[in-house]
């Protein structure tokens, strides 16, 4: 696979150590063997705790993204990776879920999942192609239909793109959708890549050796997502009410506050 995935077999070793918790924020019964002892050796290598608990709160997060709208019934993942929400997440009827990541990463993981007895709780498709070429077509051959609300999600995704092409995927998503239809996802901040933080500088000195660096980050979501076609109407630091489900160590820290890593949580929609 691409050093690209990588990063999701370690997401997947985080969720599974999530998943053991008693408290768990959710629960991935699949994320230990989807990860792998590669996956589990990412997680040691990449040992920080806000990266952690970033991505349990992250995943919490569009898990109830994805409850508060069950009216929906097209799902798109893009970068979906190793999640397992086809599985683990009710899903009301009539839904159907695409998932589009690299073709060899969706042909490992349809290979992993059938060899563990995966059973999907949802109509489910795959594409297999990279998001640098025409994945629109694609998704629409698997069976996506332009003309029903569409749910996007892009989780731990834009900020591996450098900004051009990161501002060019979201008006891509956004000339795709259609109006009303909801972009959920995650950024980080430009502060988290030219931070003084330790911790921060040495996760991105790591993920740049592996070939998998974060390339794109702004200080001002709802810029960025209102150029590209879409209405903001969630914008939250990591930290905050409604992002904080108990994994982060400590309160957000206002945006006025330079040289501080942040990671964003948020909901747009598409304007009319």
């Amino acid at each position: 696979m691409e050093a690209v995935s990588d990063t999701a077999l370690w997401t997947a070793a985080v969720r599974a150590d999530e998943s053991l918790l008693e408290d768990a924020l959710f629960v991935d019964d699949l994320a230990a063997d989807l990860a792998g002892e590669k996956g589990f050796a990412l997680r040691d290598r990449y040992d920080n705790a806000g990266v952690r608990a970033c991505v349990a709160e992250r995943t919490r997060y569009l898990d109830e993204v994805i409850a508060r709208h069950p009216s929906f019934h097209q799902v798109v993942f893009l970068a979906a990776g190793l999640d397992t929400r086809s599985v683990r997440l009710e899903w009301a009827p009539g839904t159907t879920l695409y998932e589009v990541d690299h073709a060899d990463l969706i042909a490992w993981k349809e290979q992993r999942l059938t060899e563990l007895g995966a059973q999907h709780a949802v109509e489910r498709h795959t594409v297999g192609i990279d998001l640098r070429e025409d994945w629109p077509k694609a998704l629409e051959a698997a069976g996506w239909n332009p003309g029903a609300p569409t749910l996007w999600i892009a989780e731990g995704l834009l900020y591996y793109l450098p900004e051009d092409g990161a501002r060019e995927l979201l008006a891509r998503i956004a000339e795709l959708a259609a109006p009303g239809d909801i972009l959920s996802g995650d950024l980080v901040s430009q502060q988290t890549m030219v931070s003084e933080s330790e911790a921060a500088r040495q996760n991105l000195v790591l993920l740049q050796e592996d070939g998998s660096p974060w390339l794109f980050g702004t200080d001002d979501p709802e810029e960025y997502l209102s150029t590209g076609g879409w209405e903001p109407s969630e914008v939250l630091i990591l930290g905050h009410p409604g992002a904080n489900f108990g994994r982060w160590p400590g309160p957000a820290i206002p945006r006025e506050v330079m040289g501080v890593p942040r990671n964003f949580f948020f909901s747009a929609t598409r304007r009319g």
